[in-house]
């Protein structure tokens, strides 16, 4: 019934009455709607962006917030990682060092360096691939399809290769590989073989070159000097520097008028800072065999320690080449050789020395390379590989297909967790759709039986069935579970569904309404031979649907998001519903993913109201107008 009639409506004074009534109702809708696109925002973030309170995350319309989000990918979110391959000073991915202008000429140097240099597999590393926080960057998810593939989908024989157990292919994770580390390995494994293959597969923005100059500055110059005091650095070492990512680490031992930085060059190479794989010498094969003779005595001694039967005698040895990876059991033997040596034998090798060694072939002088990447190089150590440029360039030619990705990143982690690592949706389906079966068949009946044949007592019994409104539901659950217990019925969907048969206030519901039914219906149907089975389908539940819909719809609010109960009686992860598993995730997962998580587990609920909106009503106008 309107609140004015159709005459007050026309009148101004009814109209602008109805023009607040709507604009309150806007109003409203806008704080109720607010927050949800909030959360919706707040899914489709990560770390670096988290604490944003924009409607519109900036990476959607900004490139410098995407490129970004690229690093935070690619570094595996940890700044300290891209600070070290980037050679920068940065507290965040946010300010992360961008290139001002990009060089095609430079880019291309750098694409041809990798073409046609066959790069190691210590020079370089691809990020993207560790899982962190159960986040699943794009390029983990190609690594495990890439094992899945090799492993013909054998979970249990890709752990019989690795040596240790993995519950799911998406719990494999692999972290950035320090190979320049000085107890750094290398694994023969399975994961680690499909890394490098991967890798080489890749995209070179998606890679990162060794850097020898900023794990020099991290490990020796930043502990004495800092972040920050980069003048007093360069005084005090004869350096003609203002920025740390201008500084380049000697490929020789610097020279004696250098004595604190020659001093610190030499610590760098042998107090257990820098991989062994990165250090060569001028030394001669012949020099070599000599000292590993006199340090093993015979070729079957060094056989035992170095693993190696191809070696007949010693004069079969040869010193590493510059690419070349040294194992563990070799390293202490060329260590020590080394270390015999004059300084000025000894020489770094690594990509950025490469790099140097590139430009110089191709353009004979440093002033030509100069010109053509239009920066100032001096000397030939001013050059350093413009891997920041490679991927911005990257970023922009790619942009849509990153915001996609990016913004779908939590969902498809929630989904996947959801749907297939898991079953908890699946188990939530069967526990719903069976609690709806048993709520709209066993309590119709009841409240029937009540309704028709008025048994003596019917009044206690519906005191009784209001008097368990008055307990909350955790007063009841220690007896449910010591029940479900003794009947052994624990972890099974009987056990979950078993306290939803049967709810008092919903009897009480369904009773009242069936009480408004004429009686003459039930009386002419029996008159027409109808039987009572018939009646009760086609009469009483066929005019009841409003009521109906309010029960299945309180049923399915109380299973669906159910978490205490089930948690109880239902404790094995396979058994988990998505309450249960809600809870769980939000304690491993970044709450960006978490916000995508409590989306997606609300959606069904949303559907099911929007699609039965008309229907409750009816079941709240209809005992109204009876």
């Amino acid at each position: 019934m309107s609140i004015l009639t159709k005459v007050e409506a026309k009148g101004w004074r009814g109209r602008l009455f109805l023009s607040g009534v709507t604009l309150t109702l806007i109003i409203g809708g806008a704080t109720m709607l607010y927050p949800f696109m909030l959360m919706v925002s707040g899914a489709m973030r990560s770390d670096m962006d988290s604490s944003d309170m924009g409607m519109v995350p900036l990476y959607l319309v900004d490139d410098a917030e995407l490129i970004g989000k690229f690093l935070e990918t690619k570094y595996n979110y940890d700044p300290n990682m891209m600070n070290r391959y980037r050679q920068g000073r940065d507290y965040s991915f946010r300010d992360a060092r961008i290139p001002e202008t990009l060089n095609d000429q430079a880019i291309a140097d750098l694409k041809r360096f990798f073409d046609e240099i066959d790069l190691p597999d210590h020079w370089q590393v691809l990020g993207g691939t560790e899982l962190r926080q159960s986040i699943s960057c794009e390029n983990h998810r190609r690594l495990v399809m890439k094992l899945r593939e090799k492993f013909d989908d054998d979970l249990v024989a890709f752990n019989a290769e690795l040596g240790a157990p993995v519950r799911s292919w998406w719990l494999i994770s692999v972290r950035l590989p320090r190979w320049t580390e000085f107890r750094a390995s290398m694994p023969d494994t399975a994961l680690h073989k499909a890394y490098f293959e991967l890798m080489r597969e890749s995209d070179i923005a998606e890679r990162a070159l060794v850097n020898l100059s900023g794990l020099f500055l991290e490990n020796v110059v930043y502990p004495g000097y800092g972040r920050d005091n980069v003048a007093y650095f360069s005084e005090k070492h004869s350096l003609d520097i203002t920025d740390y990512s201008q500084f380049s680490l000697p490929r020789r031992v610097p020279p004696a008028e250098q004595e604190l930085f020659r001093k610190y060059w030499i610590d760098f190479l042998f107090d257990d800072y820098l991989n062994m794989s990165f250090i060569r010498s001028d030394a001669t094969d012949e020099e070599y065999q000599v000292f590993l003779e006199e340090r093993f005595g015979t070729i079957e001694n060094l056989r035992r320690y170095w693993r190696d039967i191809d070696y007949a005698t010693f004069s079969d040895i040869r010193l590493p080449d510059d690419k070349q990876w040294i194992p563990d059991f070799k390293r202490s033997a060329y260590q020590a050789f080394l270390e015999r040596l004059p300084l000025e034998s000894l020489r770094l090798v690594g990509p950025e020395f490469a790099w140097r060694d590139f430009l110089a072939q191709h353009y004979g002088d440093v002033e030509n390379a100069a010109r053509a990447h239009n920066v100032d190089y001096r000397t030939w150590d001013d050059c350093r590989p413009p891997m920041d440029q490679v991927e911005t360039r990257y970023v922009l030619e790619n942009s849509r297909m990153l915001r996609s990705r990016f913004a779908g990143r939590n969902f498809r982690l929630v989904g996947r967790q959801m749907f297939v690592q898991g079953r908890p949706f699946l188990n939530t389906v069967i526990y719903v759709s069976l609690a709806l079966l048993f709520a709209l068949t066993l309590q119709p009946l009841v409240a029937y039986a009540l309704s028709r044949f008025q048994p003596p007592g019917t009044w206690k019994i519906i005191f009784i069935f209001v008097a368990t409104m008055a307990f909350p539901p955790m007063v009841g659950m220690i007896p449910q579970f010591l029940i479900i217990q003794r009947l052994n019925l624990l972890n099974t969907f009987i056990a979950l569904v078993l306290p939803l048969t049967i709810n008092g206030m919903l009897i009480f519901l369904l009773k009242g309404f069936f009480d408004s039914i004429p009686k003459d219906l039930y009386d002419a149907a029996v008159i027409d031979g109808a039987s009572e089975f018939r009646i009760f389908w086609q009469i009483t539940m066929a005019m009841s649907t409003p009521i109906l819909a309010v029960v299945a719809l309180q049923t399915f609010s109380g299973a669906w998001m159910a978490f205490m109960y089930p948690l109880i009686v239902c404790p094995d992860e396979s058994m988990h519903v998505l309450a249960v598993w809600l809870q769980q995730f939000q304690q491993q997962a970044p709450g960006t993913a978490v916000f995508a998580s409590i989306i997606i587990a609300s959606v069904p609920s949303l559907l099911i109201f929007l699609f039965a909106q008309r229907t409750i009503m009816r079941g709240i106008a209809v005992p109204s107008e009876k």
